[in-house]
């Protein structure tokens, strides 16, 4: 089979492969679809933080949708045919943790396409343990499929900001995570939901998916624009999804007292002259989100039931012959780049 490899940072690789073979709890999907993130490209830039941690050679891709093609002898409840999206790690299935369905701190654990590295969806076929995968429900796309995994991340640093109904919101960063963050916010009963950015073009998709207010940082004073929305005290709940430590620290003054912020972003460089008495005066709490384990059935009910539709956030395309230069160009002519899907035969 076809499959891009990364070998080193600005190291990528289109070549032949071999075709995975099902063990016996484990299934091989045809990968329809599949997303590129800026994880992906910190990693084939060589910026990410965590690059020690990647497992050299490897195939990318943790944002995918496909069909099951086989499976192992053990496996029940999928079968040739049955459309599917997987996880984006995979455990061990054995220990303490995963046994108390605690799985996303099992010490074994693999991330698909990214760290301490199990082999992603920018292939042909992709094999995962059946344990792991989730059935596309009828009447749900490919494309919205290959979204869940950015979503499901998206809607974990909602929960853990602990929102409830007529809470104010913000989100900094309008990505993948952050526009599905702020659509879940409003899709949770918040109040008033705030998004901000640098592009006019994925701001202004962020107000026709149903967001309030949406502030370009590069020409609105941030905290005297957000204040004039939500009055002095500032927001009940923060989402920051930017990766850029300015806004990080402005986030944090920018929480009323009492509230919390949830950190999703990778940041390439470390937080520098960091008051933190602002934290503890502020009385802030701070989440970080490992990802999004946990968060798939919900997302894909929300997909079926037709409340949440993210396509529209899959802004180019191309195919897996076009995958690695796509990468490599994904900073460049960046006004309109929200997600990149590489689009296979289904």
């Amino acid at each position: 089979m076809r499959a891009v490899r990364f070998y080193a940072p600005k190291d990528v690789r289109l070549m032949d492969v071999p075709t995975p073979e099902p063990r016996p709890g484990d299934v091989v999907c045809r990968v329809a679809r599949a997303g590129i993130c800026g994880t992906d490209y910190s990693i084939y830039s060589g910026e990410a933080s965590f690059i020690g941690m990647v497992r050299f050679p490897m195939t990318p891709g943790h944002e995918w949708s496909g069909i099951v093609e086989s499976v192992g002898s053990d496996v029940k409840g999928l079968q040739p045919g049955d459309r599917v999206v997987g996880d984006t790690a995979v455990s061990c299935g054995m220990c303490y943790e995963c046994l108390m369905g605690q799985y996303n701190h099992c010490k074994e654990l693999r991330a698909v396409g990214t760290v301490l590295t199990w082999d992603g969806g920018w292939a042909e076929y992709i094999l995962m343990p059946a344990r792991h995968m989730f059935r596309l429900p009828d009447g749900v796309s490919f494309d919205n499929g290959a979204l869940v995994e950015p979503v499901a991340t998206g809607l974990l640093s909602l929960m853990l900001t602990d929102m409830q109904i007529g809470d104010t919101v913000l989100v900094q960063g309008t990505g993948p995570i952050g526009i599905a963050a702020a659509k879940l916010a409003k899709l949770h009963g918040a109040s008033k939901v705030i998004i901000t950015g640098r592009k006019d073009y994925k701001l202004d998709l962020s107000l026709t998916m149903g967001i309030d207010n949406a502030i370009n940082v590069t020409r609105e004073p941030l905290g005297e624009t957000v204040r004039a929305l939500v009055g002095a005290h500032g927001v009940d709940r923060v989402i920051e999804a930017s990766g850029s430590t300015e806004l990080f620290k402005e986030s944090i003054g920018l929480t009323r007292p009492g509230g919390v912020m949830s950190v999703v972003a990778f940041y390439d460089k470390p937080l520098a002259e960091f008051n933190i008495d602002s934290l503890v005066f502020g009385d802030v709490t701070i989440k970080p989100v490992p990802g999004s384990l946990g968060m798939f059935k919900p997302v894909l009910r929300l997909m079926e039931s037709g409340m949440l539709d993210m396509s529209s956030i899959i802004t180019h395309r191309c195919t897996l012959e076009q995958a690695a230069e796509a990468l490599k160009e994904m900073k460049t002519n960046n006004d309109t780049k929200i997600k990149i899907m590489i689009e296979m035969e289904a």
